[in-house]
């Protein structure tokens, strides 16, 4: 039985590299994964890659477009939009992730789309209130490896961490304000990840020094092994605008770290209803009952946690799997 050909078109593989390999076992593969352009043109130079892009992009789309079964963008941003206004026998596909959706999806002649998979069901709603879509739509689940984080045996730190990029959509500065005003002082926050928003990490930093909170808020910036650093926090936090699914609540929860979140959409798909808060009152109030319970208690509840987690990500298909059945 001959492979179905998908040219699978990224922009950025940090999602999907690791699935990369089954990819390739299951289908005739063809990538297309440029370099990326720059976001600011800063130099003559930036300008030349600019150009580059473009035209390695119109050189070498049109060829996979022609040679694929499938066509497949790894998100739904410029590639997608420039295969959509054109006409190829394949079928197109793509994930949405999360800004597409606010970033993308007016420029994007969705009727020529196929399939759209989500990285979460509140993406999925979202994306079917933006108007009429004829195609297919799926949640799947190609994520972490749970095996790869392991359930840690609880002991208790009295820190709680954030994990991922030092930028105010993830609420960093918030968070640091509304545990000072929880006057909690035995407990302390770790805040890792990229920290190139400079200007956003100043206000930080500056908040910091001013309320004198140097003991009780560290940035500890790039992590270069995840899974010691969940072990060595109790709660995994999350204090985001929006997420499609956020990958380090996920970890985190995974390795056996109690998951607490604002509200966001999608946040109870991945996180305890007891982790749950909406304001700093309720973020008080999941911190006082953690740290409330006993260690029966707790390791139940993380447990209890984990269980529900895994349970719901593993029932939704994979990627590769929606593919090979597209269209059969």
């Amino acid at each position: 039985m001959m492979k179905k050909k998908v040219a699978l078109i990224i922009d950025n593989d940090h999602f999907i590299k690791h699935k990369i390999p089954v990819w390739k076992e299951k289908f005739d593969l063809k990538i297309f994964n440029p370099p990326r352009p720059p976001l600011e043109i800063k130099s003559p130079m930036d300008i030349l890659r600019v150009i580059q892009h473009k035209l390695r992009m119109r050189r070498e789309l049109p060829k996979l477009a022609k040679w694929a079964d499938v066509i497949f963008c790894e998100w739904a941003s410029h590639f997608l939009r420039w295969l959509s206004n054109r006409d190829y026998e394949a079928k197109l596909a793509c994930r949405l992730h999360r800004y597409e959706l606010w970033g993308h999806y007016d420029e994007i002649d969705w009727k020529k789309v196929n399939l759209v998979l989500f990285v979460s069901e509140a993406m999925e709603k979202r994306f079917l209130e933006k108007g009429e879509f004829g195609g297919e739509t799926f949640v799947t689940y190609d994520n972490i490896e749970f095996d790869d984080f392991p359930l840690k045996k609880y002991k208790e730190t009295k820190r709680i961490g954030i994990l991922g990029s030092v930028i105010e959509r993830k609420g960093a500065l918030k968070l640091i304000e509304m545990l000072h005003k929880a006057n909690l002082p035995e407990i302390k926050l770790v805040i890792a990840g990229n920290t190139k928003d400079k200007k956003y990490v100043k206000k930080i930093t500056d908040y910091i020094s001013q309320n004198n909170l140097n003991d009780q808020i560290t940035i500890e910036g790039f992590v270069k092994d995840i899974n010691e650093w969940y072990t060595s926090i109790d709660c995994i936090i999350s204090n985001s605008e929006h997420e499609g699914a956020q990958t380090s609540l996920i970890e985190g929860v995974s390795t056996g770290c109690w998951a607490i979140s604002s509200n966001w959409d999608g946040a109870r798909e991945v996180v305890h209803e007891k982790g749950i808060f909406e304001d700093e009152g309720q973020f008080k109030k999941c911190l006082e009952r953690f740290y409330g319970w006993g260690l029966e208690k707790k390791n139940a509840m993380i447990k209890e946690a984990r269980d529900i987690m895994i349970q719901k990500l593993s029932s939704r298909p994979q990627m590769h799997e929606i593919i090979s059945k597209f269209e059969d």
